[in-house]
């Protein structure tokens, strides 16, 4: 049974578009239109920010493959937008409308503030967005392991994997600007994901969270979170196979 609050409210959405972005790619490989072998080039001047791409101007291509690992594992933003020119604007706006994210708009590049165009979505978007996925509904099966494969190696884990166990599984990209912290993500105690959660969080006034990209209240509210929706997916009387909450 969902559980939700705010979830429709739009807000900045940060990091968090990367999921959708890596669906339309992989579409675009199921559909032999891209080859997740092939190199792309970067441009010299790099989008900086989250990531690594720019402190290596001597990396002139990287495979599409790598981008996009890139572009989840560790929030490379210059990955994202290299990602983004091999797929188009047209067919990510296309995947959002069959996701059935109304609240969901991808129409500019990562940190290109100057250009028009915004990166919004909501909570309940962003939960379509992964329970799509987990579900296999959003790409095909090998397409879909992929992806989850990708996210399964997520190395920013300080929000709602942060205080889940040992055994836990998970799925998870985060979004963090200043004054902003998000999280989407995945929970399983098995390899099937079973439930689905989406905390975003923004106009934090804290010091932490308007100073930088790690830290502050939203992250220890989304800590907290996840806790309480492993405790929950633990408990012998629930936890069936299946995306269970949002």
């Amino acid at each position: 049974m969902p559980v939700l609050r705010g979830a429709e409210v739009e807000v900045h959405s940060a990091s968090t578009i990367k999921v959708l972005v890596m669906i339309a790619a992989l579409r675009a490989v199921a559909d032999g239109r891209l080859d997740l072998d092939r190199l792309v080039e970067l441009p010299r001047e790099r989008t900086r920010g989250t990531g690594v791409l720019f402190e290596m101007p001597s990396v002139a291509s990287v495979s599409l493959r790598d981008l996009i690992a890139l572009m989840i594992v560790v929030s490379d933003n210059g990955a994202t937008n290299a990602v983004i020119d091999e797929v188009g604007f047209p067919a990510i706006a296309e995947c959002i409308a069959d996701l059935g994210c109304a609240g969901t708009r991808v129409e500019r590049h990562i940190m290109d503030t100057e250009a028009p165009g915004v990166l919004r979505t909501t909570a309940l978007d962003q939960a379509r967005v992964m329970a799509a996925l987990a579900a296999g509904d959003a790409l095909p099966p090998t397409e879909t392991e992929h992806a989850l494969g990708v996210l399964a190696r997520q190395q920013v884990v300080d929000r709602i994997p942060l205080r889940l166990p040992g055994n836990a599984r998970c799925w998870n990209k985060t979004g963090e600007i200043k004054g902003l912290r998000h999280d989407v993500a995945l929970l399983s105690t098995d390899d099937t994901p079973q439930v689905v959660l989406a905390v975003l969080i923004d106009q934090l006034t804290d010091p932490v969270s308007t100073k930088g990209y790690r830290g502050g209240d939203g992250v220890e509210a989304a800590a907290a979170i996840g806790e309480a929706a492993w405790r929950a997916l633990a408990q012998p009387s629930t936890g069936s196979h299946g995306v269970e909450g949002a």
